[in-house]
């Protein structure tokens, strides 16, 4: 095993473990004095020299086989490992007192020898092994990628389990081993013995049946708990966390559940913003605000983006032809499909202004060539209207719209008050796109965009120059272009 520099203990564990190993040489001293028959004779500098000398080994060979420990990168489950090497150092130290108290005095019985042995295993490596285990977790906590695997996590109904059974079986074990010696070496009847095992074995079965089952239900109840917490990641509030227990398990199981109404409410909210806003723009200031609170969102900042904007002709004589009911359900039915144009396309709708819309390409970054994607969505704009008009034919309706593109800088943000605001873009550029937009009826076509947006363009679209025209807030005169061919080839607005 390879020795790993970047595991160490802290010096407040070590201390800790060390104290165990001379808390079981104090036992050991104190029983062999005050107790134990063969050893209270002997003289107590020699036993305390014994002891003491025992207590060295085992804190030297525990220090060794640590310092051989896997790092967290190659061991899954380190406090597993630490402290299964530290039951080896008990055994083994236990194992040599054993032997070297049988060299020092051979005349001594078996049990004499033995009861230095079973010493060190059950009192270190058994016992205060479950207490090391539990230093070890807090000094090494496993690592996270390693605990996404079942096969190296821990599980609580084992964990449970090894701890009843050794704090059960150990002291019955130790009572069992001094009948048995009573019996071997003062003659005893074999019948207590024989009744005290029977005694032992019927009430620790029970108890380990009753731990295993208190286990399993432990184990089943974190698995519901584990099955909530999936479902809540993956999109499922309503993951119903449950436990059969009424103490801190319920708890969890509790804020399971609030968390995941927390989180049902925010997508609910997420939705509802969105139907009035974009879907990006809810989720950006969703993520904001909940993050910095108001202060966060207030204010705009300069981005560089194409704006698209799009007005129906003739809106007001339609609308006094229209009854009030059949014009919200014809402008819905027109807006429906223009957003779906824009979505489709990466937009991000920024308003309706009346029957027309405004919106934006090159925010959220995702549209790969924010020009290409508005004069794509322009067109497709325009074949979902033709669409729409065939459906509406039969009803002596026909809407007309226009489209003007134009690319720059804007300042994209959050206009208002902190108790009122909306999210925006403001500036020169979305100025010039609703002014090309107006310019985009007959002799003209329907879809008009500016020199900058041709540029940014390549050979994505064949492009021809419509017309040069003077436009309010610029000198001079502006060059307008459209799509040329098949894709172009449009009713004129």
């Amino acid at each position: 095993m390879s020795s790993s520099p970047d595991v160490r203990l802290p010096m407040g564990l070590r201390l800790l473990l060390h104290g165990g190993s001379l808390l079981v040489g104090l036992f050991t001293f104190g029983y062999a004095r005050l107790v134990c028959t063969h050893l209270c004779g002997l003289p107590t500098a020699e036993l305390a020299r014994t002891v003491l000398g025992l207590a060295v080994f085992h804190i030297a060979l525990r220090e060794l086989l640590l310092h051989l420990l896997p790092s967290p990168a190659r061991s899954a489950l380190p406090a597993r490992r630490a402290w299964q090497l530290s039951v080896l150092a008990w055994g083994v130290t236990g194992l040599v007192a054993s032997v070297l108290h049988k060299a020092q005095y051979p005349a001594f019985p078996l049990f004499s020898h033995v009861k230095f042995a079973v010493g060190y295993w059950l009192l270190g490596g058994a016992l205060l092994g479950q207490v090391e285990y539990l230093l070890f977790e807090r000094a090494f906590p496993p690592a996270p990628s390693a605990l996404r695997t079942a096969a190296h996590r821990e599980r609580i109904g084992r964990r449970l389990l090894e701890g009843y059974v050794i704090f059960t079986t150990v002291p019955v074990l130790v009572l069992m081993l001094t009948l048995l010696r009573f019996v071997i070496e003062f003659r005893g009847e074999p019948h207590y013995l024989v009744e005290a095992a029977a005694l032992a074995l019927g009430f620790t079965g029970i108890a380990l049946g009753g731990a295993f089952a208190y286990g399993q239900s432990l184990r089943r109840d974190t698995e519901r708990l584990l099955e909530a917490v999936r479902r809540v990641g993956s999109g499922d509030f309503q993951p119903g966390a449950a436990t059969s227990r009424a103490d801190e398990l319920f708890l969890v199981a509790e804020g399971i559940n609030e968390m995941a109404g927390g989180l049902q409410l925010r997508e609910r909210i997420r939705e509802a913003f969105g139907r009035f806003v974009s879907p990006q723009v809810a989720t950006e200031f969703i993520e904001k605000y909940a993050r910095h609170g108001k202060a966060a969102v207030m204010g705009g900042e300069r981005r560089d983006v194409v704006v698209l904007f799009s007005d129906l002709r003739g809106f007001t004589s339609l609308s006094e032809s229209l009854a009030p009911e059949v014009l919200i359900e014809v402008l819905n039915g027109y807006f429906q499909e223009m957003v779906g144009a824009l979505q489709q396309h990466g937009g991000v709708v920024d308003k309706f202004i009346g029957d027309a819309v405004l919106a934006v390409f090159g925010l959220t970054g995702g549209e790969g060539n924010p020009a290409r994607a508005a004069v794509a969505a322009g067109l497709e704009m325009q074949r979902r209207l033709e669409a729409y008009n065939a459906r509406l034919a039969g009803r002596g309706i026909q809407l007309r719209a226009g489209v003007g593109i134009h690319a720059g800088e804007a300042i994209a943000g959050y206009l208002g008050s902190p108790d009122r605001m909306e999210f925006t873009v403001i500036g020169h550029t979305v100025n010039m796109a609703s002014r090309i937009e107006g310019q985009a009826r007959e002799p003209h076509p329907p879809l008009l965009f500016s020199e900058e947006v041709a540029h940014r363009l390549g050979e994505a679209f064949p492009v021809k120059e419509v017309a040069r025209v003077p436009l309010k807030g610029v000198a001079g005169e502006v060059r307008l272009l459209t799509v040329t061919g098949e894709a172009g080839t449009v009713q004129a607005a």
